[in-house]
């Protein structure tokens, strides 16, 4: 079992993993616990650059349209990419009286 690299600061200090926010995008990243020096490692690279195109995926107005008797958005092609199918459920969850979230698959 090979044992966990520590990655030293330059301000002598051991970087963390910690979820940060780069670009208003949430993302695991090593972060130095006394000067807040962020920086990836190459899979902690990845993750971002995934979540950063299904940002520039999501991240857009809508307007909404009836759908029948109800109310509907529409989403973009370009989440097929992401996994997500006609027919795929997907969860609510209000978060208060002026925005809610979607949590797809």
């Amino acid at each position: 079992m090979a044992h966990e690299r520590k990655i030293k600061c330059d301000c002598g200090r051991t970087l963390e993993e910690k979820e940060v926010i780069i670009e208003r995008i949430q993302t695991p990243a090593l972060v130095c616990p006394n000067c807040q020096f962020r920086t990836l490692t190459v899979e902690q690279a990845k993750t971002f650059q995934k979540r950063l195109e299904f940002h520039r995926a999501i991240d857009q107005q809508k307007q909404i349209i009836r759908i029948g008797n109800s109310m509907g958005i529409t989403l973009p092609e370009k989440l097929k990419d992401f996994g997500l199918k006609i027919g795929h459920k997907v969860k609510l969850e209000a978060i208060d009286e002026k925005s809610f979230r979607v949590e797809l698959g």
